[in-house]
């Protein structure tokens, strides 16, 4: 059996869902023969995507990371969204012909795209099976309306959008027809995802929310120990955390300010209140917040949280769910409008879900995690979920649900070229 993953270059979530499922692909599969386009964050997770015995093939060449810079300008228009933007990260016409010349090369079974727009077009255009995993029910655009663009900040074409949103809606629609089998992480909610590609997919029994398609979730271990490798003490502990791609840098800056001003807000109701600051690069920040620019494995510093202050990228959202993280989710701006839905259906969910807080609200939203840690007998956080957790994740994670999909997607597809091979042979 032979599985080509494809995530989306566009985000580190992209490629930790995909490491996840290829992981437990090959748990429970261990002669399968998995490889990985990877188109961005190279050095950190090529090295992971072979640990987890997955070739990696750098479809990219240079190092790739969206977190880092603008990715948009203030004009949305076609020149400025589809030619300067979309064409290049998604539908990208080099990134096809690619793409296709892999698979025809690697020979798949099963081509595992992860909201990688192109990676689906080629093999849709190729015949080659493929599935589609993802967190969007439709293409971002087509969620989203001019209003709260505008609301963001940006100066809207109407009608370059108008015909930007049809073709992106076709394209979308043409990949989810043509999958074998498309998962989502993401619960459906009918007054966002009626009418959408994903949901008439679900109707038709094509399309199935697993839940979280996460790494293995560890057992709660020595908690001191992982406090004492980052330098922390034993009182409360808040994490904050930027997204993996910024339409706007300014944006990513502004929340990073707004955390440490949270922070130093109710260090004076908790004088021992800690913050753990997950930037993406190095940042600014008063010495009493630890800083770290990446870390591979944020699950154990995750369970020790009495809050997470975090943007409201689904992958995280997926984990937090599962390891039942009290969360309270930031869109620092409109502006970042491909996780306006997302911020959206958070709120719908019943997780706290701000947009551009201010320090006051912010911290109004915070302050109940910390001090809920003093009514616990032994000072930790419970675990307990909530109900906004079991609506992401009902089952804990649906890994293992989501790899025997794809393994038995794979299976099919390969016995039908097979016996179409037989027919043709006579």
């Amino acid at each position: 059996m032979r599985i080509v993953f494809a995530p989306a270059p566009t985000g580190s979530g992209h490629n930790m869902r995909t490491l996840a499922l290829a992981r437990e692909l090959r748990r429970q599969n261990p002669d399968a023969e998995l490889t990985a386009l990877l188109g961005s964050l190279q050095p950190t997770f090529g090295p992971l995507f072979e640990a987890a015995g997955v070739r990696v093939i750098d479809i990219a060449g240079d190092h790739v990371d969206h977190a880092t810079r603008s990715n948009l300008t203030r004009d949305l228009g076609w020149r400025t969204y589809i030619k300067d933007y979309v064409a290049p990260a998604f539908v990208n016409g080099e990134r096809v012909l690619s793409y296709l010349s892999y698979y025809q090369d690697l020979g798949a079974d099963l081509v595992v795209s992860d909201y990688n727009t192109s990676a689906s077009m080629a093999a849709a255009l190729s015949g080659t099976p493929h599935a589609l995993v993802t967190e969007r029910y439709d293409f971002t655009l087509v969620q989203i309306d001019d209003r709260t663009l505008e609301a963001g900040g940006f100066r809207v074409d109407h009608e370059d959008l108008r015909r930007g949103r049809n073709a992106l809606h076709a394209v979308f629609d043409w990949i989810v027809s043509t999958a074998e089998i498309v998962l989502t992480d993401k619960p459906y909610v009918p007054e966002l995802d009626e009418g959408t590609s994903v949901a008439r997919a679900m109707a038709q029994g094509r399309a199935v929310f697993t839940g979280p398609m996460i790494r293995e979730v560890p057992e709660r271990g020595d908690g001191a120990a992982v406090r004492a490798s980052l330098g922390l003490g034993p009182g409360p502990l808040m994490v904050g955390s930027v997204g993996g791609t910024s339409m706007f840098w300014e944006n990513k800056q502004r929340v990073i300010e707004s955390y440490i001003l949270a922070h130093r807000r109710l260090k004076r109701e908790h004088p021992d209140l800690q913050l753990v600051l997950l930037g993406r690069e190095w940042v600014e920040a008063p010495d009493d917040v630890v800083v770290l620019t990446y870390l591979p494995d944020w699950m154990p510093l995750l369970q020790e949280a009495d809050v997470l202050v975090s943007a409201p990228g689904w992958i995280t959202v997926t984990e937090v769910a599962a390891l039942r993280v009290p969360t309270v989710f930031v869109l620092s701006s409109l502006g970042e409008y491909h996780e306006v839905e997302a911020s959206d259906r958070l709120g719908r969910l019943g997780f706290p879900s701000l947009v551009a807080p201010g320090t006051d609200e912010l911290v109004d939203a915070v302050r109940p995690f910390i001090e809920k840690r003093s009514a616990e007998p032994d000072g930790r956080s419970s675990g307990e979920p909530a109900p906004a957790h079991l609506a992401v994740a009902p089952e804990g994670p649906g890994t293992s649900k989501a790899a025997a999909l794809l393994r038995d997607a794979a299976l099919a597809a390969r016995a039908r070229r097979a016996r179409h091979a037989e027919e043709v042979l006579g």
